[in-house]
C-alpha cells in the first residue's frame, strides 16, 4: 500500500470494511476496485472523481462517501472529511470505515472530542483505534469539560448539562466528569446530583478537606442529617484550628435541629427557590423568639387565609418582620421572595428581639430602607459575609435561607444551643 502514507493506514481502510448494511454488488466491487487503485497509486483525484461518480448515481451508497472521505483527507482537507461523515457515524455509529477515517479526520483537524468519540465507536474492534482513543481521551474529557465551564459561566446552563452527557457517556466515573457533575447541578440548584458526585470524589480523595465539608453540607441538606453531622465532628476535631470546619460544623449543628420540626417544614429547607410564605414559615419555627412572642399589630392580610401555613405566616407579618401591601391588604405568599426581603426580615428580627445587637446600634433600618440599606446593614450584622454577596433582586433557596437565618440566630442567641 505504498500509495498512502504509513501513518495513515491504519485508518483509510477498505469503505466497506463494516459496513452494517448490504451493498448491492456492482457498486461494491467498483468500489473495492476505486480503493485499490487509491491504496496503490496514492491518486486522491482520481478516486474522489470516481466516488462523486456513485454519489451522483446513488447519494445513499455510503462506502462512496467514505471514499471520497477517504480521498479528502489524504489530500489534506480533512475538515471536509469530517463534514461528510458526520451524518453517516450519527446513523450507522458501528460503521467501521467510516469511524476510522473520521477519527483520523477530526484528529488531523485538531477537533479532539469528535476524534476521541470516533475511536472509542470501534475501540473494542480495532485496536488501533483503542490506542488513540486511550491517547486522546485526558485532552478530550479536558476539553469538554472546559466548554461546560465557559457555559455556565455565559449563564448557558442546558448547554453545560448537553456537554455533561457527552462526558458521562464516555468516562462516567472519571474525576473530571464527577467535577463537571458537580458543577453542573450547583448551576442547576440539585443538591442530590452534586451529593451523588462528592460522594464518590471525597471517598477517592480522603486528604481534601474541602470535598468532605461539602459532603457533610448536603448530606444535612439532602441525604442523612446524622450522618452529616458526625461527618463534620470528626472534621472539626482532626482540625482544631481551621475556622471554616468549625463553622461549618456551627452550621450544621444547626440544620440538624431540622429534624425536630414537622416534616412539611423540613422540606422547605431543600426548595430551590422559596416563596415569601415558605420564608415566613422558616422564621417562625427557626427564630425561637418569633414563635414566643405573643404581642404583635394585629395587621391582616386577606390571602393568607387558605394558606395551610396562615398561623406561622400571620405571626411573622404582626411581628411587622415582614410586609403587607397596605392598600390591598395582601402579603403574595406564593410569589418568590427576594434576598433583600429576606435579609430585611432578618434584620428586623435582631432589631426586635435583639436590641443589644451592637451591628443595628445608631444605624435602624427605618420604615422603608433602600435595598442598599439593607445590604450594608447585613454585611455589618455578618448576616452576609460581604455586601456583595446581598444580592438584592436574587431568589433565594431553603438551604440558602437557612444559612442567613442562622446567622442571624446567633446575634439572637450569644450562648450555643446544645445539639445531640
Amino acid at each position: 500500500m505504498a500509495g498512502i502514507p504509513v501513518g495513515e493506514r491504519p485508518f483509510v481502510v477498505d469503505p466497506l470494511q463494516g459496513y452494517p448494511l448490504v451493498a448491492a454488488s456492482g457498486p461494491a466491487q467498483q468500489i473495492q476496485g476505486i480503493y485499490a487503485a487509491l491504496a496503490r497509486t496514492g491518486d486522491t483525484s482520481a478516486a474522489s472523481a470516481a466516488a462523486a461518480d456513485l454519489l451522483a448515481e446513488d447519494p445513499g451508497l455510503h462506502p462512496a462517501a467514505v471514499l471520497a472521505a477517504e480521498a479528502d483527507l489524504l489530500s489534506g482537507k480533512p475538515e471536509a472529511a469530517v463534514e461528510r461523515l458526520a451524518p453517516i457515524v450519527a446513523e450507522l455509529p458501528g460503521y467501521t470505515a467510516a469511524q476510522l477515517v473520521l477519527g483520523r479526520a477530526a484528529e488531523r483537524s485538531d477537533l479532539i472530542p469528535r476524534a476521541y468519540e470516533a475511536y472509542r465507536g470501534v475501540a473494542d474492534r480495532i485496536p488501533v483505534a483503542g490506542q488513540r482513543a486511550e491517547v486522546l481521551e485526558p485532552r478530550a474529557l479536558e476539553i469538554v469539560g472546559r466548554r461546560i465551564d465557559d457555559a455556565l459561566e455565559r449563564g448557558r446552563v442546558e448547554q453545560a448539562a448537553s456537554a455533561l452527557e457527552r462526558l458521562r457517556s464516555w468516562a462516567p466515573d472519571a474525576d473530571a466528569t464527577l467535577e463537571a457533575v458537580r458543577r453542573v447541578a450547583i448551576a442547576q440548584r440539585d443538591p442530590s446530583a452534586e451529593l451523588e458526585a462528592l460522594s464518590a470524589l471525597s471517598s477517592r480523595y480522603p486528604e481534601r478537606t474541602d470535598l468532605a465539608v461539602r459532603r457533610a453540607e448536603l448530606e444535612l441538606e439532602v441525604g442523612d442529617a446524622t450522618t452529616g453531622l458526625r461527618m463534620l465532628r470528626d472534621l472539626a476535631a482532626r482540625h482544631p484550628a481551621d475556622r471554616s470546619i468549625q463553622d461549618a460544623l456551627e452550621a450544621a449543628k444547626f440544620r440538624w435541629r431540622l429534624q425536630l420540626l414537622p416534616s412539611e417544614v423540613r422540606e422547605l429547607a431543600g426548595r430551590p427557590e422559596l416563596t415569601r410564605g415558605e420564608l415566613a414559615v422558616l422564621i417562625h419555627w427557626l427564630i425561637p423568639q418569633v414563635r414566643s412572642t405573643r404581642r404583635g399589630t394585629g395587621r391582616i392580610a386577606a390571602d393568607i387565609l387558605e394558606h395551610p401555613f396562615r398561623d406561622e405566616i400571620a405571626r411573622v407579618i404582626n411581628l411587622e418582620l415582614m410586609e403587607v401591601d397596605p392598600t390591598l391588604h395582601t402579603f403574595s405568599p406564593d410569589r418568590p421572595v427576594r434576598r433583600v426581603d429576606a435579609l430585611e426580615a432578618l434584620l428586623r428580627a435582631v432589631e426586635t428581639f435583639g436590641p443589644q445587637a451592637a451591628c443595628l446600634r445608631g444605624a435602624p433600618l427605618g420604615r422603608q430602607p433602600t435595598a442598599d440599606a439593607v445590604c450594608v446593614a447585613s454585611a455589618r450584622c455578618r448576616i452576609v459575609l460581604d455586601p456583595a454577596d446581598c444580592l438584592p433582586g436574587a431568589t433565594l433557596s431553603g438551604s440558602e435561607a437557612l444559612d442567613l437565618i442562622r446567622r442571624a440566630v446567633e446575634l439572637l442567641s450569644p450562648e450555643p444551643a446544645r445539639t445531640p
